[in-house]
């Protein structure tokens, strides 16, 4: 019970449920103590021989009672010893399946992670439980300046069978610029929200908690200010971060990919784990990795709809990338890279 509460006031999550068991048994003592009351006084004035008529011989059935209680108490230390040294004992022998040795150079981390993160009935059982805060849905940056996009509905390009035959990996663009609207519709399309009611978008997310931002590096876009952008998805605007031209900076972090600067826009996915980690424990990982996807899926065949070229990049230097976006890469952190440019039309 002890441990339970500490656990939860120490703000473990992982032992969550451990914390409930602590409290259920408070509730539980304190009935007991309610329901026996009565007991509990008697048991207490002859301990501290506070009846009085403590100096009377004691009635030998009363006598039997104590010796009896005497008994029983000694019998409940004793298999309350044995119990804390048999959950020592196993605590100490039986495998966990949560160590891993990182100094090895056969370890795979992510093989650890697969098996660390599998469901079972406890995990199951203890997503009902909360790891910390949910955090806010949407992510904006108060100071930024904030550019109105225009409106990215009412174009009809390719069919999705189509789109989905024709769709490649396109890393040679044109030096010509992208249209404004073309860089609405792409953001739509990709994440925009396209059912008001319930703020639902255009990828699909684990329990509809869209942990992911996304990032523009504009380097060619009519009426758009080279620099790094903000998509601000609520309004549907993007914010300025930084003006400026991050060509070189983005080719660096993309481990020399030339294209990474021919291209008109830069796409940086990145994710907020906290918003479903909360919620899905060990499974935030690969959801949040699954909704990437996702989200680069919706861009590939958005951009070949519109005829232009896009290419995905997994390949980067994380903290190059962090860095430039202004992320910890901890809460926060850079997941994918996703050129998009013009390209010769066959």
């Amino acid at each position: 019970m002890i441990s339970g509460l500490i656990m939860d006031i120490m703000g473990l999550h992982r032992f969550a449920f451990h914390s409930q068991v602590g409290y259920t048994w408070v509730i539980l003592a304190f009935v007991h103590l309610v329901f026996n009351w009565g007991k509990v006084k008697a048991y207490w004035r002859h301990r501290f021989r506070l009846h009085p008529h403590q100096d009377l011989p004691t009635p030998p059935k009363q006598l039997q009672q104590l010796e009896h209680t005497q008994k029983s108490d000694r019998r409940s230390l004793f298999f309350s010893l044995l119990a804390m040294a048999g959950g020592f004992i196993l605590g100490r022998l039986l495998p966990t399946g949560q160590t891993v040795d990182f100094s090895s150079q056969k370890t795979d981390g992510g093989m650890f992670y697969h098996q660390w993160s599998k469901l079972g009935y406890p995990q199951a059982l203890r997503a009902i439980l909360n790891w910390g805060e949910q955090p806010a849905r949407y992510k904006t940056y108060g100071d930024a300046r904030q550019i109105e996009l225009p409106d990215p509905k009412g174009y009809q390009g390719l069919s999705l069978e189509s789109a989905i035959a024709t769709r490649r990996s396109q890393r040679d663009y044109l030096n010509a610029p992208l249209s404004l609207v073309d860089l609405s519709r792409l953001l739509h399309l990709a994440c925009g929200i396209t059912h008001a009611p319930g703020e639902l978008r255009a990828a699909p997310s684990a329990g509809a908690l869209y942990p992911l931002e996304v990032y523009p590096v504009v380097h060619r876009v009519e009426g758009l200010q080279s620099g790094i952008y903000h998509y601000a998805i609520q309004q549907h605007k993007l914010e300025l971060l930084q003006p400026g031209d991050f060509r070189a900076a983005v080719v660096t972090a993309g481990l020399g990919q030339n294209f990474l600067g021919q291209a008109s826009v830069c796409f940086v996915i990145s994710g907020i784990f906290q918003r479903t980690r909360w919620k899905y424990h060990e499974r935030t990982y690969r959801y949040v990795l699954m909704e990437a996807g996702h989200m680069g899926q919706n861009l590939y065949l958005g951009a070949t709809s519109l005829g232009l070229g896009a290419c995905a990049i997994g390949a980067f230097l994380d903290d190059a990338l962090n860095h430039l976006l202004g992320l910890d890469g901890q809460k926060e952190a850079a997941l994918y890279l996703i050129t998009v440019g013009r390209v010769e039309t066959g």
